[in-house]
């Protein structure tokens, strides 16, 4: 259950911090330490500021959770991208403090985010088998198709997205993206979807990149 305290915070980085003064990054580069702390927290791992800075500064959204101390304990960003003339919404990274997860977040802030930047087609990069479950609702919910799925990979999807993600292959995985499993806490697999996953390695820093579509 969402604590009715907590409160949501939308950011539009790029209006809000237009020319990068030395106020504006102070500002910015304070709220992308926050999200970083909460980042090792969420993984159980440090995946380095630098990374999280690399891709938040180049995001179109952020949003927070804000619980009711002001303090930021989720996050998550995006990124619009206009692919073969079609509008595509990038879900780049969610993070959510151990403290709220599972409480709903996840698929409120989806919900948010397709809201915002509203697209021809959506996509995330995971290791999380969770993320799986909860994108597929979020496209099925606004009558989008999914690939992949236990029997259908749709190839022309993994050849439109080569550009963005490097070591594509034919089963919409990313072969060796990290050195190892981002997260250090234990993976909750679906039994239904255990298939998808058999086919990377997610040890070997595999990532399973998931579309939404339409025909």
């Amino acid at each position: 259950m969402i604590n009715p305290l907590y409160d949501i915070e939308i950011i539009f980085p790029k209006i809000r911090w237009p020319d990068n003064s030395a106020n504006q990054l102070l500002e910015k580069n304070k709220m992308m330490r926050m999200h970083h702390a909460i980042s090792i927290n969420a993984l159980n791992n440090d995946i380095g500021l630098q990374a999280i800075v690399d891709r938040n500064s180049e995001a179109d959204l952020w949003i927070h959770i804000i619980d009711d101390k002001k303090n930021i304990i989720g996050w998550s960003i995006n990124k619009k991208l206009i692919i073969n003339n079609q509008t595509a919404n990038y879900f780049q990274i969610t993070m959510f403090h151990q403290k709220i997860q599972g409480q709903g977040f996840y698929p409120l802030l989806n919900e948010i985010r397709i809201e915002i930047i509203k697209p021809d087609l959506l996509f995330v990069r995971t290791q999380n088998p969770q993320v799986y479950k909860y994108f597929t609702k979020l496209c099925q919910n606004h009558n989008f198709k999914i690939s992949p799925t236990k029997e259908y990979t749709n190839i022309k999807m993994v050849k439109l997205l080569e550009n963005i993600f490097d070591n594509l292959d034919n089963k919409s995985v990313q072969r060796g993206l990290f050195n190892k499993a981002i997260s250090n806490y234990p993976l909750k697999f679906e039994k239904d979807t255990e298939l998808i996953w058999s086919r990377m390695n997610i040890e070997k820093g595999d990532c399973l990149v998931i579309v939404g579509y339409q025909d």
